[in-house]
């Protein structure tokens, strides 16, 4: 009787663990997808988004999203997405925008030398 339930309560850790991971899967593709790209950055204490950053936001059709301080987790993952959107910036406006980029953008350094 008490390995049915251990099987059970298995069974559905294991259902609840394969719904997570569709749900970011899904979100993934919708926000590569949708026209407003976005693109994430790591700062200090205080957001270092400046004004020069949001006409650039307006001008190129992007949105910042400041990390504060602390690092995500899949750091590699934000990175991948940046170089999606960098990508994008370069087939839809050449190479001028990489002068007028935040330089702290995850990954931007990295995509630039490849």
């Amino acid at each position: 009787m008490n390995y049915n339930i251990l099987a059970l309560l298995l069974f559905f850790c294991f259902q609840t663990q394969a719904q997570e991971k569709q749900i970011e899967i899904t979100t993934s593709k919708i926000e590569v997808n949708s026209k407003t790209q976005t693109i994430y950055i790591i700062s200090g204490i205080a957001s270092t988004i400046t004004k020069e950053d949001l006409a650039f936001a307006k001008k190129y059709n992007i949105q910042y999203h400041d990390f504060g301080c602390l690092a995500p987790v899949n750091f590699k993952e934000y990175e991948i997405k940046n170089a999606l959107v960098f990508e994008k910036l370069n087939l839809e406006f050449g190479i001028y925008w990489q002068k007028e980029i935040k330089s702290s953008s995850m990954g931007f350094e990295k995509w630039k030398k490849k």
